[in-house]
């Protein structure tokens, strides 16, 4: 016996080649994905985690809330975002932040409830603790 005829004899004529190796594709287009998707909310998981820790070490000023409102966007589908911009200073430098809670810029999972009692809590003109990053004080957030 040859090697075509071995070959033919193993894999049926290719038949059974072509199915394993579109099982084999399948296999991994399928996974490759779902891998890429996971590895994606674990590094935005870790990386929120890492300034959550971080914002231990933050030294704080006194800010005042110079914008509150809820931001409703989409069409058949709505997205109900809190947005509280303040401000605050260190040293001569004025800065503003947006981020209300350290590391939620990375992981942040906001109802519409949470929204409204969100800017409930950070009314216009509400003088606030802000915490900064010593290191790059417009890195900030309004709670740890």
């Amino acid at each position: 016996m040859n090697w075509n005829e071995s070959f033919i004899w193993l894999f049926g004529g290719g038949t059974t080649l072509a199915v394993i190796l579109s099982i084999l594709l399948s296999v991994i287009c399928t996974s490759v994905p779902v891998v890429l998707v996971i590895w994606y909310i674990l590094r935005r998981k870790k990386k929120a985690t890492s300034m959550l820790q971080d914002s231990r070490s933050r030294l704080t000023t006194t800010g005042k809330i110079i914008k509150s409102r809820v931001e409703v966007s989409g069409g058949e589908v709505t997205s109900v975002q809190p947005r509280v911009i303040y401000e605050y200073s260190v040293g001569a430098t004025i800065y503003q932040g947006e981020q209300i809670k350290a590391g939620g810029k990375f992981w942040s999972a906001v109802t519409s409830r949470d929204a409204y009692n969100i800017v409930d809590r950070y009314p216009e003109g509400m003088t606030v603790t802000v915490y900064y990053d010593p290191e790059n004080p417009a890195e900030s957030a309004l709670e740890r």
